[in-house]
């Protein structure tokens, strides 16, 4: 019964078409049932992930005033650490196993760091000259 809950979650976050790139989708449709490949899958989107953020970090940093830019790195050392902190339980082997090592923690990273991506970018677009 532990399994069916993170399991059906899953598979729920999986259908939400926003939420997977397609270089995931292909990824994990060819790693088949293997775990391990599949959490390859997962890192590679997290590393996708975290370089679109630092795209839209840079980009906003060049529209900022310099004044602004030491209240921005703050906020995001805040958002680091929660960040570092986000998803952990899904290591928990006894709750979650390998669905969640290997398939939810890398889904719920990657959620988290394109959330914070599309942040940066709604700030970037209120603070841009018209």
């Amino acid at each position: 019964m532990r399994l069916f809950l993170p399991l059906s979650f899953l598979l729920l976050l999986l259908s939400l078409p926003a939420r997977a790139d397609d270089e995931y989708d292909a990824c994990v449709s060819e790693a088949g049932a293997v775990m391990p490949d599949m959490g390859a899958c997962g890192a590679a989107w997290i590393d996708r992930e975290d370089a679109r953020l630092n795209e839209a970090w840079q980009a906003l940093l060049a529209e900022l005033p310099e004044d602004s830019h030491a209240k921005l790195r703050e906020e995001q050392r805040a958002w680091l650490a929660y960040r570092d902190a986000s998803c952990l339980f899904y290591l928990d082997a006894v709750e979650y196993g390998q669905v969640g090592r290997y398939l939810s923690y890398p889904t719920c990273r990657a959620f988290v760091i394109a959330q914070r991506t599309a942040a940066l970018e709604e700030i970037q677009a209120s603070v841009a000259p018209i």
